[in-house]
């Protein structure tokens, strides 16, 4: 049996249809379905009941599903112990992080890294998605989590603080005002993947009446620059933005960790990349906390 179309076949019975395979795999469907025909006829059975409302496993085809899963897992974890062999100081990492601690705190670490070891080829992903460490998706992780994935080896950098911010224009718009404009509040929303505590109105120092909702975090920030409004941000976003005033004290939100297969404990990359995070976040604790801003208190 070719591997090829045993894993095609595999992705056909979880997807439950030849067109969203052949979508999600960039495959033609017309070549994807005689891939299948092909493995039924050499196989000499049928895997698959086709008809007009979809697709639907025959107990050949269940039972083939439940074996090629085991190989899959099988296979992806061979993978893993082999890459975890490689001893050479040069090669790919690839590396899944979001954003927001990409383009605000460890970019330049990245930079560093690559001047240091320039045969080290750095893939960077970038999302809240947790891509599958298991299956080779990724080498390494850095997540924002105060419950890391157990099965993994792992550091935490850090814990990470948050704080109320405005603009110094926004300020003095509403000492302006005399009080009698409410507060503007700019909130990421139900759906945010950051569900900043402080930016439910209860608990913030200020009064708030309105608010105003921008899910993205970046975006959040750019409008409290514009002078829209308070905004609840990280300390290690807020506190060096020169264009922005702390209004709180900090207050934690979660933890920073460094994620890896345990298969990759001993491969030479894996743990020239890892030291030198951590080294470099050791460096940061106070920006994380938010330890080393003074802020404006009895703000109207």
């Amino acid at each position: 049996m070719n591997w090829d179309d045993a894993r095609l076949f595999l992705a056909i019975a979880e997807e439950g249809s030849f067109r969203r395979t052949a979508i999600k795999l960039n495959l033609g469907h017309s070549t994807l379905s005689r891939r299948i025909e092909s493995l039924e006829e050499n196989l000499g059975v049928q895997l698959f009941n086709r008809s007009t409302t979809g697709l639907t496993l025959t107990p050949s085809g269940e039972e083939m599903v439940d074996t090629a899963k085991i190989v899959s897992s099988e296979f992806d974890q061979l993978k893993v112990r082999l890459f975890g062999r490689d001893q050479l100081v040069k090669g790919r990492i690839v590396l899944t992080l979001p954003g927001i601690l990409l383009n605000h705190l460890i970019m330049p670490m990245l930079v560093e890294f690559q001047k240091k070891w320039p045969e080290i080829t750095l893939e960077i992903i970038t999302g809240f998605e947790k891509l599958d460490l298991n299956a080779k998706e990724a080498d390494v992780a850095i997540r924002l989590t105060s419950n890391p994935d157990e099965h993994f080896i792992g550091r935490c950098l850090g814990s990470f603080h948050q704080a109320v911010y405005a603009s110094q224009y926004y300020l003095d718009s509403y000492l302006a005002a005399k009080g009698e404009a409410a507060h503007q509040w700019i909130r990421p929303g139900e759906a945010s993947v950051f569900d900043y505590t402080l930016a439910r109105p209860y608990e913030s120092p200020l009064p708030i009446e309105s608010s105003l909702i921008v899910p993205d975090i970046n975006a959040q920030m750019e409008v409290a620059i514009a002078g829209r409004g308070l905004a609840t941000l990280p300390c290690f976003m807020g506190d060096p933005c020169p264009d922005l005033v702390r209004l709180s004290s900090s207050k934690l939100r979660a933890d920073i960790w460094l994620l890896s297969h345990k298969d990759l404990r001993n491969h030479k990359r894996m743990q020239l990349f890892r030291a030198f995070i951590c080294e470099k976040f050791e460096g940061f604790q106070g920006l994380l906390k938010g330890d080393e801003t003074t802020f404006v208190e009895n703000v109207p």
